[in-house]
């Protein structure tokens, strides 16, 4: 049983330390934020140890860091957590910079540590079944996938939501990209290329949530509208539409296309379904998923909706550690990741096609059978 240290009690954190409480080899011990009064609050309601970050990260009885802190602050949070001889699960994006993710990666592999990083929806169980479906054949030849983010932002629903329109990491394609870009690399493997186009819809945002906010005015440094043509290695072409300036869209999330049939994916910012299959001149049939543990609706608590079970991804870093192998949510993958929305924005700007370098391994597949050995129930 591993012992885990929370750094950043943001919105992004309840759902992870409910989570951990799910999960056979790791459990929560403290917490740790900038705020002082939330680390307090945090650690009351979840009941584990409060501690200042530099305390948290010095703790010898914890083996890991469990990095929620905001995507600027990743980079000197991972790297001091490693630096410590920590193991770390960040979540997305590692660094808001090539260069600080491949620090990153270099720093943790000379240190004989790992490094997981979100999101771990990769490994729920439609992006899975999807997957092996693919390498089943079961779409002949992938030539090509869609995928749409289209809504307007977090102004209405974040309690504080001014970092998603800040440079250098705001904007939907560092935000809400990474899930899509993670789900394509992991199902298509590495991309080559990318060409982009993009625009800023509004100059200010008024944020309309609840919070310390609410009410608030603030200049968008970033565009909100960003279109991206992907060219991966395998030959696919994928389209990426994301925008936070649209009121309503009836687009799918993800879909992808082959030779000899076509799958509808769920929305990778969950970990359960529905995924849909379509033959040649077929419609769509509902690939079943009831009986994948990765599937079953758990958020929001009260009235679960959705599957959501953000934190296996430490529990499968926790398993492959033990049995000496690779984690499926793999620091080069993350790395690629940034270098891929990165990539994007700097086409969009220069109207120019970028070319990527990184070439990540694709991560083994993730069974059924292996959520259901690291969960409780």
């Amino acid at each position: 049983m591993k012992s885990v240290g929370v750094l950043g009690a943001g919105s992004i954190a309840d759902v992870y330390v409910r989570n951990a409480a799910r999960m056979r080899n790791y459990r929560v011990v403290a917490v740790a934020d900038v705020d002082a009064e939330r680390t307090r609050a945090r650690a009351a309601a979840w009941g584990v140890a409060g501690e200042t970050p530099d305390g948290l990260i010095a703790r010898d009885d914890i083996d890991i860091i469990l990095n929620l802190t905001p995507p600027t602050a990743h980079y000197a949070t991972t790297m001091a957590a490693l630096r410590a001889g920590k193991h770390v699960f960040c979540e997305k994006t590692l660094g808001t910079t090539l260069e600080e993710a491949a620090a990153l990666v270099d720093t943790a592999e000379s240190r004989g540590l790992r490094l997981g990083v979100a999101p771990d929806t990769i490994l729920g169980a439609g992006l899975q079944k999807a997957r092996a479906l693919i390498d089943a054949g079961a779409i002949g030849r992938p030539l090509m996938a869609t995928a749409s983010i289209l809504y307007h932002g977090a102004d209405d629903w974040h309690p504080n939501p001014a970092f998603f329109y800040r440079a250098p990491s705001g904007g939907p394609v560092h935000d809400v990209g990474p899930y899509f870009l993670a789900a394509l690399i992991a199902l298509l493997g590495p991309i080559e290329q990318v060409y982009a186009t993009g625009f800023r819809g509004f100059d200010t945002r008024t944020f309309t949530a609840e919070g310390p906010q609410k009410g608030m005015t603030f200049p968008v440094e970033v565009m909100t509208s960003v279109l991206a043509l992907a060219t991966f290695r395998l030959g696919v072409q994928a389209t990426l539409t994301t925008s936070w300036d649209v009121w309503r869209n009836s687009q799918p999330d993800l879909e992808i296309h082959g030779t000899l049939g076509s799958l509808s994916l769920p929305h990778p910012n969950w970990h359960g379904g529905p995924l849909k299959f379509a033959r040649p001149r077929g419609e769509w049939e509902t690939v079943p998923l009831d009986d994948e543990p990765l599937n079953r609706p758990n958020w929001p608590p009260e009235e679960p909706l959705h599957a959501n079970y953000r934190g296996i991804g430490v529990a499968e870093m926790v398993d492959a550690m033990e049995r000496g192998q690779p984690h499926r949510t793999p620091a080069d993958l993350a790395a690629h990741v940034v270098e891929a929305a990165d990539a994007i924005v700097a086409s969009a700007r220069s109207g120019a096609p970028i070319s990527l370098a990184l070439t990540p391994r694709r991560p083994a597949p993730f069974s059924a059978a292996d959520a259901a050995r690291l969960l409780k129930d």
